[in-house]
């Protein structure tokens, strides 16, 4: 759930909200979904002043055009991510991970949001994998090349940008609830029956921040597609952060339109 990655809940009044709901003897998993978009709301308006969301997302959109070329591994070594014949999709997003946080060290990104987008990185590649019907731990690195190249056309990359930005989204709201869960466990009650129901709240959440993210696919792959064409597969990360900033906008407007509905 990322329970270190963000502070403890913000004690604002929509915040305090949330917390009801989850204290109530019966949690209307509904209300407890829409009242958690609403109190994220503070948080997801900082992402486009984080730079480490904008190089994860620009990472993945490198990655997913190196795919398309002849020359995967050696654009892959040219990015930070040496990869070899029996280089399985587990370990390349492991090594994704890894690249990512040297490069956030180097840059000094300690932002909580680009922690998180790291996590939403490696979940992305894997997912996009695994449609694929390819073993995470069997793979090779063509399988996981072929896996991406299909994700590298404009209605594609749109789908995989709905992932990136879902997982996004849905850990983002979870870990701020799930940070309260040891504290409430709906009005002090333990029993297995009261844990069934913070886990259907949970699952509303992210099932709702996934389907939210759908608003982004389709202009996501429209913007890959020009400036992919333009840029000759070097879309800089200058043009994806301002890509992160619109998406994000775009998704707090529509989590908006969700919360007062």
């Amino acid at each position: 759930m990322g329970h270190n990655l963000l502070s403890r809940v913000p004690k604002t009044q929509r915040w305090m909200a949330v917390v009801d709901l989850l204290r109530q003897p019966r949690v209307d998993v509904r209300e407890v979904a829409r009242s958690t978009l609403s109190a994220a709301e503070q948080q997801l308006a900082s992402v486009p002043n984080d730079p480490g969301v904008g190089y994860c997302f620009w990472l993945l959109g490198r990655i997913t055009t190196a795919a398309r070329g002849d020359d995967f591994e050696g654009e892959m070594s040219r990015l930070g991510l040496p990869v070899t014949e029996r280089t399985s999709t587990l370990s390349f997003a492991s090594a994704v991970a890894d690249r990512v946080r040297e490069q956030f060290a180097v840059e000094k990104m300690t932002g909580s949001a680009a922690q998180v987008a790291v996590l939403s990185l490696g979940r992305a590649i894997s997912d996009t994998v695994g449609q694929s019907q390819v073993s995470l731990l069997d793979s090779s690195v063509e399988d996981l090349r072929r896996s991406l190249r299909q994700y590298s056309t404009r209605a594609q990359f749109g789908e995989i940008s709905q992932r990136f930005f879902g997982d996004f989204l849905a850990r983002t709201l979870k870990s701020a609830v799930d940070r309260e869960l040891p504290v409430v466990t709906v009005a002090g009650d333990p029993s297995s029956n009261s844990i069934r129901r913070i886990d259907e709240a949970l699952g509303a959440i992210d099932l709702h921040a996934r389907q939210s993210a759908a608003i982004v696919r389709g202009f996501a792959g429209g913007w890959y597609s020009k400036h992919n064409w333009e840029t000759r597969g070097q879309i800089s990360r200058g043009e994806t952060d301002r890509f992160v900033a619109y998406a994000m906008r775009k998704l707090r407007m529509e989590l908006q339109r969700e919360a007062g509905a």
